[in-house]
């Protein structure tokens, strides 16, 4: 299915939503998104909050954190009796419970020595890297909270989803794969990216470029209107000094610039310029090569896609003014239709490396409610010539390719697959197939990885099932979102292969994938609809 579509069906949901959440009399009780829980006046995540954990005013412990409702040991740190030490540099237990470094004596790296190894810091009788240790985060003793990590002496996450259904924001902490709590962030954030710790998310519902610390994603610190061209909002680029919002239904790309901080505590950001990109083109996503952008461009069915179905090359040599220089058709391609009939390419998604510049195609039937009439496929554009390559993705394991992104010098592709909705029951998948990861090198397959929700017997049995939607790399490691049940499923690419880390697949996953954006009954779908990884 494409975007506009999905987007149009969740904003639905949206408005149904706020209405829930905004009407009734002062003295009603709070009313909160699913996942989260009224703790007197406020909505709190009961599964993660160390200062509500499993109830409402149930505190952690030091050094403790919140996950599944239970307080245990952050991250780093193990349990020694009663307390939660790090092994790493506690002097009283140094590489092992009850381990005490002699007088004098500190401990660095679980070994206790004379003196501290040059890049570390000592704090006390500790030796610790303040740039990145969560224990001593810029300065002796400053702990970061739950489970964020230390980013060059700042306490963030190191992944953030944003949960369209329930308008809110969750935190994910990289290597350990645990959520922080669930913060509500405004009511319609449609896409995300993070610039010197502070997350940024385009809000479709308030027309807004909404910033909060990327260590406390419940606070708004700063707020730039995108007035009219906001329809939409649905990929942020940010290249300092400025920052890029594209806009799918009014086809325009915004430019904003940081200018120091006006309005807040955030990055001091205003517009700048913007260009339009021609009617009934919807443009999808940003990726930059040298001093020029390439722009999918999706297109309208009221216009039978004849302004889409390309890529639109724009020039930023000068940022303040973009340029639109020419398209890159997509017309022409091979596109392996299953019947010999029309197949449209429907581009979604692009990146660029040094072999090219490609582009997810999601190759659907416009005339067939959008189901796919051929494999998922890349489209590689030679940015010399303008020259385009087709490559099949294969159809029994990708099938609506939605994402692509390096890892390395490997693409990993998200497959958005066949999904079949229930129009009566708020658009919940009630079948789908080939929907998950392929892995591409030098132009060729080589890997794929399944969705697998858990279960079986689809929705009538209870089981939500997975629907694949973006993508957020982190290392080797590959976080993709799940559009139906508002999961992010956890892949390492290792090898050349796919190795579960979270997730419902393999018996060798660390666990299930992650219940980030939990469904709310009443609705039956929850769409984690954007991820992004924190620098």
């Amino acid at each position: 299915m494409s975007r506009p579509l999905l987007d149009a069906r969740l904003a639905l949901l949206l408005s149904a939503l706020a209405a829930v959440v905004l009407t009734g009399c002062p003295e009603e009780k709070v009313l909160c998104t699913s996942g989260l829980s009224a703790c007197g006046a406020e909505c709190v995540d009961l599964q993660g909050d160390p200062s509500n954990c499993g109830a409402c005013g149930t505190s952690c412990g030091a050094g403790e954190t919140c996950q599944a409702g239970v307080c245990g040991c952050q991250p780093g740190t193990e349990v020694c009796g009663s307390a939660c030490v790090a092994l790493a540099s506690d002097p009283l237990n140094c590489g092992a419970c009850g381990s005490a470094c002699p007088s004098g004596q500190v401990c660095e790296s679980g070994t206790c020595r004379e003196g501290c190894s040059a890049g570390a810091e000592r704090c006390g009788d500790s030796c610790v890297v303040l740039t990145n240790d969560p224990l001593n985060c810029g300065a002796c003793g400053a702990v970061c909270p739950d489970v964020q990590s230390c980013h060059a002496g700042r306490c963030m996450y190191d992944v953030v989803t944003a949960c369209y259904t329930n308008g809110q924001l969750v935190g994910i902490q990289a290597g350990t794969d645990r959520m922080g709590p669930r913060r509500q962030f405004g009511s319609g954030v449609q896409a995300l990216a993070a610039w010197d710790g502070v997350v940024l998310a385009a809000d479709a519902a308030r027309s807004v470029l909404s910033q909060a610390p990327a260590g406390a994603l419940g606070t708004v610190a700063e707020e730039d209107s995108l007035g009219a061209v906001a329809a939409s909002p649905n990929d942020i680029l940010v290249d300092p000094p400025y920052v890029y919002v594209l806009d799918s239904v009014n086809n325009t790309l915004q430019v904003l610039k940081r200018e120091g901080a006006a309005q807040g505590g955030g990055l001091g950001l205003r517009t700048v310029g913007q260009v339009n990109l021609g009617a009934n083109t919807s443009p999808q996503v940003i990726t930059k090569r040298g001093d020029t952008f390439y722009i999918p461009l999706f297109g309208t069915a009221g216009s039978d896609f004849r302004q889409g179905n390309a890529v639109a090359r724009v020039s930023v040599s000068d940022p303040e003014h973009p340029r639109l220089v020419d398209t890159v058709p997509l017309t022409g391609l091979d596109l392996k239709s299953f019947d010999g009939g029309t197949t449209m390419a429907l581009p979604y998604a692009a990146v660029s490396v040094d072999a090219g510049v490609y582009v997810a195609l999601t190759n659907l039937n416009p005339a067939n409610d959008y189901l796919p009439n051929g494999p998922g496929m890349l489209a590689r554009i030679d940015p010399t010539d303008g020259g385009v390559k087709a490559i099949d993705l294969g159809a029994k394991d990708c099938l609506n390719a939605g994402d692509v992104q390096a890892v390395g010098d490997q693409l990993v592709v998200s497959c958005l697959g066949e999904a079949v909705f229930d129009t009566a029951g708020g658009y919940r998948a009630k079948a789908v197939r080939a929907t998950g990861l392929v892995l591409v090198k030098d132009d060729q397959p080589v890997a794929s990885y399944a969705l697998s929700p858990g279960c079986t017997g689809g929705p009538e049995n209870g089981c939500d099932l997975a629907v694949g939607g973006r993508l957020a790399v982190v290392g080797n490691a590959v976080y993709v979102t799940d559009v139906n049940a508002g999961r992010v499923f956890v892949v390492e690419v290792r090898d050349g292969q796919f190795v579960e880390r979270r997730g419902n697949s393999t018996p060798a996953a660390k666990g299930p994938a992650l219940d980030a954006c939990p469904v709310d009954a009443r609705r039956g779908v929850s769409n984690a609809i954007d991820i992004t990884a924190v620098p």
